[in-house]
């Protein structure tokens, strides 16, 4: 088990919760949902003396992918579940609020996520879909940790009326609550939460 410290910035016209995992024997970190603002992403992977080596997206929405373009250089790699990745190479429904659009990518760049377990840049993590926000929603688990996205929030669940699916969401909903043990939720917007409290607060993953 590798010690890991976590960084979260609010970016975008959204507030959207990006995630820095910097891996405290290396300077290697792994960037999950940079949702815009390039600059301030980079001044909080500086203050950590980080060093981004895999992005991470939760989903395809515009507010989670828009400083993608710009963050991963050359050599860093993107993943996303294969049933959001035309979202990083298509115009969609959002083009017309976003003042800046990091499409189009070559799909070949990116890594294509499925269910199971990864080790990357030194990070050991697992891989859950969770449909429902969108057709390629997935919640990544670190150890004692797990990054949900727009799946779970606290008190709350992600909308399902952009591009999702109302009964796939009470699946993954369902998935999440019966996971064993307890886990830090790092939500896609406002604040952290814990598994267990979800579990005994948020009505809608107690009625999943």
């Amino acid at each position: 088990m590798k010690d890991m410290t976590v960084t979260r910035v609010k970016v975008g016209m959204l507030n959207t919760n990006c995630y820095i995992l910097k891996n405290t024997d290396t300077r290697d970190a792994i960037v999950i949902d940079p949702g815009a603002d390039l600059t301030v992403i980079q001044d909080a992977l500086h203050r950590a003396d980080a060093v981004c080596r895999l992005i991470l997206l939760t989903h395809g929405h515009f507010d989670h992918i828009l400083a993608v373009g710009d963050l991963r250089g050359i050599n860093v790699p993107v993943a996303i579940h294969e049933h959001d990745a035309h979202m990083l190479t298509e115009r969609d429904m959002f083009s017309a609020i976003i003042p800046y659009d990091p499409r189009p990518f070559e799909p070949a760049e990116f890594t294509f996520l499925k269910e199971g377990e990864y080790s990357v840049a030194g990070f050991d993590f697992y891989v859950i879909p969770t449909p429902g926000h969108t057709k390629g929603s997935v919640c990544y688990i670190f150890d004692g940790m797990m990054f949900t996205g727009d799946t779970l929030f606290k008190s709350s669940i992600g909308r399902t009326d952009l591009g999702g699916d109302e009964e796939q969401m009470m699946r993954s909903l369902r998935a999440l609550r019966n996971l064993p043990g307890d886990y830090d939720v790092y939500p896609g917007h406002d604040a952290v939460t814990t598994l267990d409290d979800e579990r005994r607060y948020n009505k809608y993953l107690r009625e999943a």
